[in-house]
């Protein structure tokens, strides 16, 4: 019976501990920002796909094994960009998933992917916080559409 009285007590210290420091914690997470919430500046442009090679990659890359294909385009914005870290003249950006996958041909034929295709394209740079600094959005792509990345 002492035991269980000891472990209210000692639950009790620790919500109480442990809730003065919590409210300390949220007056200095206040002051700055870790992570998200992140803010974005987008400049619209159009992508061009200038190669599409088919990638070699270990048979558990993305789990199951599938065909894999490596996608370069290049982006073209309608005004300048602003920010010195979304400028990216000459650079051969990678057309991935959401998840970092390299796309699979029923996720190329479905979308209408190939050499020479444009598409309407949004430059996403970053403006605020510590997310991914530059991220490319296209409208008529959904990039989270894994289920047509398998074959």
């Amino acid at each position: 019976m002492g035991r269980v009285r000891c472990s209210y007590v000692l639950i009790a210290v620790m919500l109480l501990w442990g809730g003065s420091s919590w409210a300390g914690m949220e007056e200095s997470s206040s002051r700055r920002v870790v992570g998200g919430p992140c803010d974005y500046e987008a400049y619209k442009g159009q992508a061009t796909i200038i190669s599409i090679h088919r990638k070699e990659l270990p048979d558990n890359y993305g789990g199951p094994a599938y065909e894999k294909y490596e996608v370069k385009f290049t982006f073209h914005p309608n005004e300048a960009i602003q920010e010195r870290h979304g400028r990216i003249e000459g650079g051969e950006p990678l057309l991935l998933l959401q998840n970092s996958w390299y796309p699979g041909p029923r996720f190329l034929q479905k979308y209408g992917i190939a050499e020479g295709k444009r598409f309407d394209c949004y430059l996403k740079v970053i403006t605020r916080g510590t997310c991914t600094p530059i991220i490319f959005d296209f409208p008529t792509i959904d990039l989270a559409d894994y289920f047509e990345n398998r074959e």
